[in-house]
């Protein structure tokens, strides 16, 4: 009787402190909202990347330069939720809408709308379990000033096909660079 105890006892310990590390427990459905996420971008594509290599431009997505030593658990949470929301934004704009095909737009809106009440909950219950979470100014990412580039260019385009093109290619890279950091993250707590 004391081994099942025992082992009821190590597996809460191991819950609370993996969900210490994160500071929350996203829902397993999120990596796979942000799999779908990415092949919807895939989908949205109208044009091919070669068609508008002379748009090409390097935003300099900040969390490229970063590993999973240089941000804790919650700041990759809070950065990945700025970068959805940041996304979702771009992509509710009147000038979006125009852009793409109507149903996919909607679909991927979703997703990310999904996505963001995981991250939400997430930074809520890192509130709960009293973890201070690092301000924006204190965060080695600044994904505000990423995003400003990406609109400043798609305005001096003139939200071209090409210029969303570009930007929906940034846009899947950035998504993917985020959730590969917080994959990093939960596999080297792991470990």
């Amino acid at each position: 009787m004391a081994r099942p105890s025992a082992l009821l006892t190590f597996l809460v310990v191991m819950h609370y402190q993996s969900s210490c590390f994160l500071g929350c427990d996203l829902p397993q459905t999120h990596h796979l909202r942000n799999k779908r996420a990415s092949t919807l971008l895939a989908q949205m594509r109208r044009l091919s990347p070669l068609s508008c290599l002379k748009d090409r431009k390097d935003f300099a997505f900040p969390l490229e330069k970063v590993d999973a030593q240089q941000i804790q658990k919650a700041q990759a949470v809070h950065v990945m939720g700025e970068v959805t929301q940041q996304v979702l934004t771009l992509f509710t704009s009147d000038e979006s809408s125009a852009a793409w095909e109507t149903s996919l737009l909607h679909t991927f809106r979703d997703e990310l709308k999904e996505q963001l009440k995981d991250l939400q909950t997430c930074l809520r219950q890192q509130v709960e379990m009293a973890q201070p979470s690092q301000s924006q100014e204190d965060s080695p990412v600044d994904v505000s000033n990423y995003f400003h580039r990406i609109t400043v260019y798609l305005k001096k385009k003139k939200h071209s096909p090409c210029a969303w093109e570009v930007v929906r290619a940034e846009v899947r890279r950035a998504l993917s660079s985020s959730a590969k950091l917080l994959a990093e993250l939960t596999e080297e707590k792991e470990l």
